[in-house]
């Protein structure tokens, strides 16, 4: 498979404290992969800084606003022809989302969900009180991300559940186990 050249989204008020941990997993591709790993932040945490730049990555400062938002403004300043949002609480290890860019920038298939794979007493917690995080990550070809006019700014937790929504609609190889599906 050809290496992509992909952009790995993590937004901070998504991942909260296990931000570490989702940069550590990603810092684990080798360097021929090609990612641009960018950390989005509107929480203003001094802290962030640090944490970002030990591992690498770019950090993108965001005034408060939704996920949507963030994230298009975000991808506004990153390169790459593959994109990673990956989910809340995600836990792909590091060469299965290689692999699953590599097949996106193949252009075996258009779009590939990440399931949230860590569902632990906190985020079953969190789903009952709040509902469906939109949970799963996605990993797609940008040229889709722009076709269909990027995430909508409006959404905050669903904004993710959106953007496969209206990626399926307007015809796109969707790939994965994503709740939708399971209606």
């Amino acid at each position: 498979m050809t290496s992509p050249t992909g952009c790995i989204l993590i937004d901070t008020r998504s991942v909260g404290a296990r931000l570490p941990r989702q940069l550590a997993m990603v810092e684990a591709l080798p360097s021929r992969h090609r990612f641009e790993l960018v950390v989005i932040d509107d929480t203003r945490d001094p802290r962030l800084p640090d944490i970002v730049r030990r591992f690498g990555a770019h950090l993108v400062s965001q005034p408060r606003a939704p996920l949507g938002h963030r994230l298009n403004a975000a991808i506004g300043r990153c390169g790459g022809e593959v994109l990673i949002f990956p989910a809340f609480g995600n836990a792909t290890p590091a060469e299965e989302l290689w692999r699953q860019a590599a097949r996106v920038s193949a252009q075996e298939v258009d779009v590939i969900t990440l399931p949230a794979v860590s569902r632990g007493v906190l985020d079953r917690l969190l789903v009952r009180l709040w509902g469906p995080s939109g949970g799963d990550g996605v990993c797609l070809a940008r040229h889709w991300f722009e076709r269909i006019g990027g995430c909508d700014d409006t959404l905050d937790r669903s904004a993710l559940a959106d953007l496969l929504e209206r990626l399926r609609a307007c015809g796109a190889r969707i790939e994965g186990t994503h709740p939708l599906e399971k209606a």
